[in-house]
């Protein structure tokens, strides 16, 4: 068994296998952490302009 082919092969059931991960995750409601923080930034700003009104 050659490792540097065992490793290709691992890069290209990554490539195929990540797409299909992302879609699975969107559909069953997880949300990426980035994600969340965007939303959680942008409710801050819109309780501070509550605030000031």
């Amino acid at each position: 068994m050659n490792l540097l082919n065992m490793a290709k092969d691992l890069k290209g059931m990554e490539k195929m296998m990540k797409p299909a991960l992302e879609k699975f995750m969107r559909e069953s409601g997880f949300v990426k952490k980035e994600e969340i923080e965007i939303l959680e930034k942008r409710i801050r700003e819109l309780e501070q302009r509550i605030d000031n009104l």
